[in-house]
This record gives structure tokens, sequence and C-alpha cells, in this order.
């Protein structure tokens, strides 16, 4: 057995989760908002698309420790808020248009 079969100890085995929660449904809605133009349309909540993919990004490119197991599912909770916060503000003023 060599060194590098042994899994250090600080290693999280499941470090993987949190970003594949957030990517499953986080990722097809961003690309679909990407492609609609929700970025441009919607002036400052569009800039959310960019943080959204940057969130989810950097909840995949983190250190697979477990000491940044909290960073790593900040990130993608924050990145899956950040992609569904322009298609809220969409249906929120789909609403308040239809009630006037």
């Amino acid at each position: 057995m060599t060194q590098n079969d042994v899994r250090p100890s600080d290693a999280d085995p499941t470090w993987w989760k949190a970003p594949l929660v957030a990517t499953v449904p986080g990722l097809p809605l961003l690309l679909w908002e990407f492609i609609m133009g929700a970025e441009k349309a919607l002036g400052a909540i569009g800039g959310a698309v960019y943080w959204a993919f940057g969130l989810l990004a950097l909840a995949w490119a983190l250190p697979h420790r477990r000491s940044v197991r909290m960073l790593r599912v900040t990130a993608a909770v924050a990145g899956l808020v950040c992609a569904i916060l322009p298609l809220l503000l969409l249906v929120w003023m789909g609403m308040w248009m239809a009630s006037a």
C-alpha cells in the first residue's frame, strides 16, 4: 500500500453533494435566463445571472477539505438564490401587471 492510497484525515468524501444539488436546478435556469437576455433586460438584477455562474463555479472549485465545507455550501446556496432571483422578479412583475 502506497502513501497515495491513504486518504488524508481532513478530506471530505461528500464534497460534491452541495454543488451538485445547487447546480442541477440552477444551471438549466441560468442557461435559459442567459439565452432569453435576462442579464441585459433586468438591469442591476440581471447581474445576478453572472453572480450565480461565478458562485456555482466557486462551489465546485473550492478545495475538498472538511474545513471548507460550510463555504462550499454557502457558495452553492447563494448561487442558486442568485439564479432564481431574476425569475422571481419576472413572475412578480407579471402578477403585478396582470392585476392592474
